[in-house]
């Protein structure tokens, strides 16, 4: 008996380590498919959670500012006669000059008013041209007739005939020097160094240093 039990122990012995090694090897197989499999979902999902990748925006282009028109200004025959005005010009009532796109004249710092109101109304006084007001001989503004200072400076007004006459005459003061050398302290636009007046505040210029 002790004979057959060895010879059954040594028969199994050989089975068992091949059993061992089947299960070693389908356990070893199965734990790689598991490795591959888990690695492909893991291919597989990366692309769908990477974050998408922002378009570069194109750069811009500086747009440069516009420069500013400088507003047109033409003599209206030297004080005496009618500035020749366009649809877009307005008529110093007191010396006659055309201006475009300002609102008081540069030189007297009167408001400017439409060309057909330098004339009349219809009837018989048709004729009859605006009135060219009153002048401060010492800030040398313009105003409406009526007033009998200055609200400036508190100087006695006086017909603009009167100042046109009494003043100092100088060559070319009244035209445009073709300089600009004065700016208006309150909006910052730029004259002629001849202008006296800013054409949009109607505030004294200065000259620029």
């Amino acid at each position: 008996m002790t004979s057959v039990a060895q010879l059954g122990a040594t028969t199994a012995e050989p089975l068992l380590i091949a059993v061992i090694g089947l299960l070693a090897l389908v356990i070893i197989g199965l734990v790689a498919m598991a490795l591959m499999l888990r690695r492909r979902s893991r291919q597989h999902a990366t692309p769908a959670n990477e974050p998408s990748r922002a378009q570069p925006t194109p750069p811009m282009t500086p747009v440069s500012p516009r420069p500013r028109q400088r507003p047109a200004m033409m003599r209206g025959g030297g004080g005496g006669g009618l500035a020749i005005a366009t649809s877009t010009a307005m008529v110093c009532p007191t010396c006659r000059t055309e201006y475009h796109g300002l609102t008081y004249c540069t030189r007297d710092a009167r408001r400017l008013v439409p060309p057909e109101e330098m004339l009349g109304g219809l009837g018989p006084i048709r004729g009859i041209t605006r009135s060219a007001g009153l002048v401060c001989m010492a800030c040398r503004r313009a105003y409406e007739p009526g007033l009998r200072s200055c609200p400036h400076d508190g100087n006695e007004l006086v017909p603009f005939p009167v100042y046109n006459a009494t003043r100092p005459r100088k060559r070319g003061h009244t035209e445009p020097a073709g300089v600009v050398a004065r700016i208006c302290p309150v909006c910052g636009t730029k004259y002629d160094l001849n202008a006296r007046f800013c054409g949009h505040d109607a505030g004294e210029l200065v000259v620029i240093n």
